[in-house]
């Protein structure tokens, strides 16, 4: 059904990368040590919540406290907090649909709630 909606004779349709018909998360973020734009593509279930994500990620980058950061959903350039039982990957699976009918620029990002108290 998807198949017969999609047109692919426009030439500015994009189709499906690789983490839009798998598993996987990009995650936009600040490397401390770079202070510079960072991405990791991570392997993520489709009820992966929030709060599953912060942890691994407290794991893998030594937080000091998960309830210092979050998972922000950015569209059309307008940051937003998930909840911490929201699932990305059903965010990431709404804006690709979404995007088949117009151009959006969305992604996730990770960092301190509020980024200038340490």
């Amino acid at each position: 059904m998807l198949l017969k909606s999609l047109n692919f004779d426009k030439p500015e349709h994009v189709l499906p990368t690789v983490g839009h018909l798998q598993s996987m998360l990009q995650l936009h973020f600040t490397d401390p040590d770079m202070e510079e734009i960072a991405y990791k593509t991570l392997p993520i279930c489709q009820n992966t919540t929030v709060l599953d994500l912060l942890n691994n990620l407290s794991t893998k980058f030594r937080l000091d406290d998960i309830n210092n950061y979050g998972i922000f959903k950015v569209e059309d350039g307008r940051e937003t907090l998930l909840d911490m039982n929201e699932c990305p990957q059903f965010i990431k699976n709404h804006w690709f649909v979404e995007s088949l009918e117009r151009d959006i620029n969305s992604y996730f990002t990770f960092h301190r709630i509020n980024r200038y108290h340490k």
